[in-house]
């Protein structure tokens, strides 16, 4: 500014020595040299926002335009102070929301379609089509649905489990370390024997001590599992009946596995009479794999 009224006075002495007669003019060149060029003043309003953006009014004409359309920047300074510590956890929520999805479908209010605890669902009384995980997966069941209305154990049917191996209990007439075990994937149920040298299952011979005979044939019949000690959880929605064999796939009789018609048992019925001089210890099974509607076993 100071050189710019520096000039208006220089070309206002000039003109007053022309009109006067004098003819000490200022030449062109000297003249350029008294103005600003582009950049100095460039430079200068960007210096001048920096350090007087205050003093030149700026920051209280960006206030008023922030108060003439309504501020919609939030500062630092304008935040309010929050208490966290009464902030809802993801935790919490996650409980609030399994709560809730629980309360909704007893009540046919729309609640979640997948709800979450520990143990058995037998006690919801979701909609028919909630599925439910169980964390604890609890005897190997961890994802049910609901197949009808009401609470209850049978209106729940496993989609996701698995029992591992179970150990028959009470079984009788087996030679040795013989084992029958159940396994349960979902609702497919299948029985293994072994026990002995190669995955062998034996009998003891006829008449010895445990030896227990079958009474619809005594000589060729032997039990395994007496009637209705086929667990629950495992058995067969009918009867089943397959094939035995000694180790060197010579067949010795069948296999027979009674449902709920037949009293759950399981036995073996061999085509000549049971040896009552030695012992049979080689002994194979056609597999035994069925479909089961029985409940979830609850004890295995």
């Amino acid at each position: 500014m100071e050189k710019l009224k520096k000039v208006i006075r220089l070309i206002g002495e000039d003109i007053e020595d022309i009109r006067t007669g004098q003819r000490g003019m200022m030449t062109v060149n000297t003249a350029y040299t008294l103005f600003p060029t582009y950049e100095q003043l460039q430079s200068q309003m960007t210096s001048n926002i920096k350090d007087k953006h205050v003093e030149l009014g700026l920051d209280a004409l960006i206030d008023d335009k922030l108060k003439n359309g309504g501020d919609p920047f939030v500062t630092t300074s304008k935040l309010p102070t929050i208490d966290t510590s009464q902030l809802a956890s993801k935790n919490d929520l996650e409980e609030l929301k399994r709560k809730v999805g629980a309360g909704g479908s007893g009540t046919g209010g729309g609640g979640s379609t997948e709800l979450k605890g520990q143990g058995f669902p037998y006690s919801l009384d979701a909609e028919i089509g909630v599925t439910y995980i169980d964390t604890t997966s609890k005897n190997g069941a961890f994802k049910w649905i609901k197949k009808r209305a009401g609470a209850g154990r049978d209106n729940w049917v496993v989609l996701a489990g698995d029992t591992g191996s179970v150990r028959a209990k009470n079984v009788q007439s087996v030679l040795g370390a013989s084992f029958m075990e159940f396994r349960r994937i979902n609702s497919t149920v299948e029985i293994n024997f072994g026990g002995l040298a190669w995955g062998w299952f034996g009998i003891k011979r006829r008449g010895a001590l445990g030896y227990v005979p079958q009474a619809s044939d005594r000589e060729r019949n032997v039990v395994i599992l007496n009637v209705n000690n086929v667990p629950i959880g495992f058995r067969p929605v009918g009867s089943k009946i397959g094939m035995i064999t000694n180790d060197k796939g010579q067949r010795l009789g069948t296999w027979y596995l009674g449902g709920p018609g037949d009293n759950n048992q399981f036995r073996l019925q061999f085509d000549d009479p049971v040896p009552t001089d030695r012992d049979i210890g080689d002994i194979r099974f056609s597999s035994v794999i069925y479909t089961t509607v029985d409940p979830w076993p609850e004890t295995l």
